[in-house]
């Protein structure tokens, strides 16, 4: 990710914080799907991610936010036969990359948020963007070249008791991991993550 993301992203932070609502702040696991295994036989393992978010609304919301998250995958190296189909498993690696996570989402709530409700459930969708900070692979053999930004649209909802919140969201790639041709098959890697943690009221 470019230093100037890196330096506006607090500034726009601080700026969305003096209207918003609702400070929330969590972690979690997450688990990749990964769409499209092919020759690697690319499979998803479990992360995490931590972070903050800021919600503005009580009954229909809008929320922003950015989490470091660690995400990691596994693949193979295999020896293909003649008609050009995997064969023989060469060797496994682990692939892992740490990303700012940003999410944009829209959202509902069952009940009135600005009646302070002790139990709340709500439902949310749209996009999430995926910086990368570092990439790493368990051998150098690779020369690995990670998106300068992968997108998802996602879904979910969560559960709110007084201060405190559990919720899980599902992202759909909408682009693949890697720029060039470092592997013969370019993932689009789906995420699930489950996030817990406590909500902290700014304006009423």
């Amino acid at each position: 990710m470019n230093t100037m993301k890196i330096i506006a992203l607090p500034a726009l932070l601080a700026a969305a914080a003096l209207s918003a609502q609702e400070l929330r702040l969590g972690g979690g696991l997450n688990m990749s799907n990964v769409r499209e295994a092919g020759h690697e036989q690319w499979t998803g393992r479990a992360g995490y991610q931590a972070g903050a978010d800021l919600q503005l609304g009580s009954l229909w919301f809008v929320r922003g936010g950015a989490h470091l998250q660690v995400r990691n995958l596994g693949f193979s190296t295999v020896t293909l036969d003649s008609a050009d189909a995997a064969g023989t498993l060469n060797q496994e690696y682990r692939y892992t990359d740490r990303t700012l996570r940003v999410p944009l989402l829209v959202g509902r709530n069952l009940l009135d948020a600005s009646d302070e409700p002790v139990v709340n459930a709500y439902v949310m969708a749209g996009p999430t963007a995926l910086f990368p900070i570092s990439a790493r692979l368990t051998n150098d053999e690779f020369d690995v070249r990670t998106r300068s930004a992968q997108w998802l649209i996602g879904f979910g909802g969560g559960v709110t008791l007084g201060p405190l919140f559990v919720e899980a969201t599902y992202g759909i790639a909408m682009t693949d991991v890697f720029e060039g041709a470092t592997f013969r098959t370019n993932p689009m890697v789906n995420q699930f993550c489950l996030n817990a943690g406590a909500r902290l009221r700014l304006v009423r």
